[in-house]
């Protein structure tokens, strides 16, 4: 066999290619353990997430009844601030009028009263 340039470059080739073939063997290697360990990452996950998302529903279910109650709380609170507003104008109402009546006889009384002495000093005078 003669070495020529034709059979240097089948031998490179040839030797290209196996190493090419060994690289390709080697990542698959690695690209098989880092699937792998993915895997197992994700069974991990798997059993430790479902738990916990399990608690967090229940969580959020408790924290919904009481935003209910609050609702009902918040509700009964309008109702009781409504009634008191109604009872005060109607208190307001049953005492102010009698008592602005009261003022104004008090006013008229003591006005004439100081109005009759008034003039019966200055009668004197």
């Amino acid at each position: 066999m003669e070495w020529d340039g034709d059979a240097i470059m089948k031998i490179a080739i040839g030797v290209f290619f196996v190493l090419f073939g060994v690289g390709i063997a080697y990542a698959l290697f690695r690209l098989g353990a880092v699937f792998k360990r993915l895997s197992g990452i994700l069974a991990d996950a798997n059993t430790q997430v479902l738990p916990l998302l399990t608690r967090i529903e229940t969580t959020l279910d408790n924290v919904n009844a009481e935003l209910g109650k609050v609702d009902d709380i918040t509700g009964s609170v309008a109702g009781i601030v409504k009634t008191a507003e109604q009872t005060t104008t109607a208190v307001q109402g049953a005492v102010a009028k009698p008592l602005k009546w009261v003022a104004g006889v008090a006013a008229g009384v003591s006005e004439g009263v100081r109005s009759f002495f008034r003039t019966g000093t200055r009668k004197e005078r």
